[in-house]
């Protein structure tokens, strides 16, 4: 079984000397407690590549304190995390419900030992005045061991971890900065180390000593250990650095871009995959932006990818998007909800109708979830991962592009996802050519049955939402190329840039359509739920009536948006270079 905890700390490299001149007793406002000595060891483990690594998650097998067993360790946006496994009582193997969290990273390679890290550690709890433990700071010694490299590291460092996620910022502040100063004045610095794992494997320049064989000190400057006593600012430029993506050295070529572009969004596509399976805070919603970003990249870059291959990826990232916007469309019905009975709406709607209101949108966001997970563990899913991970590891490929500079690959695939927008947003109606009857989606017809006014045809209302929904997603490709080239630091020239600029703008404004259609939609299936199961329908009733009055103002508004955006376009977008 699993146990999930949020994780908010702060990390100080320290020297045992420093450590040893650390006050305890002059932690303003707090009282510090007896310590718990504990004698740690932690077995790491990764795949050969260090996918887990490359994901901002450390999988260790921990002994010897108040939590052995498995922990999963992880980023996932800007909170840090942790999860429990127990120990198997039969078997030391990894429990297998931990590797199948991990197989969206992994893709299934073998997980095997990369460091063992063993702590001697020193936890003082840290009270409040109203006797509330705020925090613990623990004081470490440490000594690691490369496993693949052979290599032994040591060093100390000090950690203050929040005791609870409940904790108000003026009560985080105030234990932080108490300790701090306490800190700082023994002459600790601000850490830019991530963990342990990555100080264990000499991932970081920070203080750890590499021992030589007979387990002396390889570096006998006295010097190169030593730091200079910072201010709290030196804080804030640590978990700044931390928090960053590392920048990557601008490319070569325009197959070096490609390649780019696809590794950091498939990278990224596979830790957001585990986050959902963690059910972290956004990760949905993230997960599908990547899927939807690499289509695109891949969509914009199709002149210079064989054609069979860049079809096949789109598609099967196109039928990953779809399965997770059902849930990422619950969660924004979800948030417009919230929204609509917590501010416009107090006094006017009964208790009992926002219970159910609020029970039918947790009901159906469950039903979602379940949903995603399915689609995660089917093996199509694993091998499209699997694919798009040989992609961009394959030396051929983009290699048409190979013979462009940098910055001409970037304005090509820029050229092309601009053009994509002006050819949706000015597109005639697509007819079928066996009954001649104009195509529309599903959701089109839909919401044109419940807006179409009495003297209006519903299809050629339902035709011109779903020409909405592609000129907006079309916009939408360019800012993910826009994104991808500019984390590939590649610019595509100052015209095509402000051309992409215009497109972000009205995404933003067509994106407030399409959020309204989604709680449009969602109000009428639950009015229909509401129905069958005899409950009061007068709130969902009140609710809807406004939401399609909204709707049908933003689609009266869209067409001049949409024409404006592709003046803008045309007017930046050079016919030539």
């Amino acid at each position: 079984m699993a146990e999930h905890q949020w994780e908010i700390e702060r990390k100080y490299d320290v020297s045992p000397k420093q450590a040893a001149k650390i006050k305890l007793h002059k932690v303003k406002g707090f009282t510090v407690g007896e310590p718990a000595i504990y004698d740690l060891t932690a077995a790491y483990f990764d795949t050969d590549d260090y996918a887990l690594s490359g994901a901002n998650v450390a999988v260790r097998r921990r002994a010897g304190g108040g939590d052995d067993g498995w922990h999963v360790k992880y980023k996932a946006g800007k909170v840090r995390g942790e999860l429990h496994y127990e120990p198997l009582k039969t078997s030391t193997r990894m429990p297998a419900a931990l590797r199948k969290t991990l197989v969206g990273i992994t893709l299934d390679q073998p997980l095997t030992p990369v460091a063992t890290i063993n702590t001697k550690r020193a936890e003082y709890p840290i009270t409040a005045e109203d006797g509330q433990q705020h925090a613990v700071l623990c004081v470490d010694f440490v000594c690691a061991r490369d496993e693949r490299a052979g290599v032994d590291r040591e060093w100390s460092e000090c950690e203050i971890e929040l005791s609870s996620n409940e904790l108000s910022k003026k009560q985080s502040k105030a234990v932080f900065s108490a300790v701090e100063d306490i800190l700082f004045e023994a002459g600790a610095v601000a850490s830019t180390s991530p963990a342990k794992i990555a100080r264990a494997l000499g991932q970081d320049e920070g203080p750890a000593k590499e021992l030589a064989a007979d387990g002396k000190d390889k570096d006998s400057s006295k010097d190169s250990a030593k730091k200079d006593k910072k201010s709290k600012k030196s804080t804030k430029e640590a978990e700044k650095k931390q928090a960053s993506e590392p920048v990557q050295d601008a490319p070569t070529s325009g197959q070096d871009v490609l390649a780019a572009m696809c590794e950091t969004l498939t990278r990224q596509l596979q830790h957001w995959d585990f986050a959902v399976r963690i059910d972290a805070d956004d990760s949905v919603h993230q997960m599908r932006v990547r899927s939807r970003a690499l289509r695109s990249v891949l969509h914009a870059s199709r002149d210079f990818i064989p054609e069979q291959i860049g079809a096949d990826l789109e598609e099967r990232l196109k039928t990953l998007a779809r399965a997770l916007s059902d849930a990422r469309d619950e969660e924004v019905a979800a948030e417009q909800l919230h929204a609509r009975l917590d501010d416009e709406f107090q006094g006017q709607i009964t208790t009992a109708a926002r219970q159910d209101l609020f029970a039918a949108s947790e009901a159906a966001s469950a039903d979602a979830a379940r949903a995603v997970r399915r689609m995660l563990d089917s093996p199509e899913h694993i091998q499209l991962l699997t694919d798009l991970r040989a992609l961009f590891q394959d030396s051929t490929f983009g290699e048409q592009a190979a013979g462009l500079s940098a910055k001409k690959f970037a304005k090509a695939v820029m050229t092309t996802a601009l053009t994509d927008v002006i050819q949706k947003a000015t597109a005639k109606p697509t007819v079928d050519s066996e009954t001649g009857e104009t195509e529309v989606s599903e959701l089109g017809a839909e919401l044109s049955e419940r807006l179409a006014q009495a003297d209006e045809d519903p299809v050629a209302l339902a035709v011109y939402f779903d020409h909405l929904h592609d000129a907006r997603k079309a916009i939408k490709s360019v800012r993910y190329v826009s994104d991808a080239l500019d984390r590939a630091n590649v610019e595509p020239g100052k015209k095509r840039s402000k051309a992409a600029s215009y497109a972000k703008e009205y995404q933003d404004e067509l994106g407030s359509l399409t959020d309204c259609a989604v709680m449009e939609h969602w109000l009428a299936r639950v009015a229909r739920s509401f129905q069958r199961t005899g409950k009061d329908r007068y709130a969902v009733g009140l609710l809807h009536g406004i939401e399609m009055a909204s709707l049908r103002a933003r689609l009266d508004d869209a067409p001049e948006l949409i024409g404006d955006l592709v003046e803008d376009i045309q007017r930046e977008l050079p016919s030539e270079d």
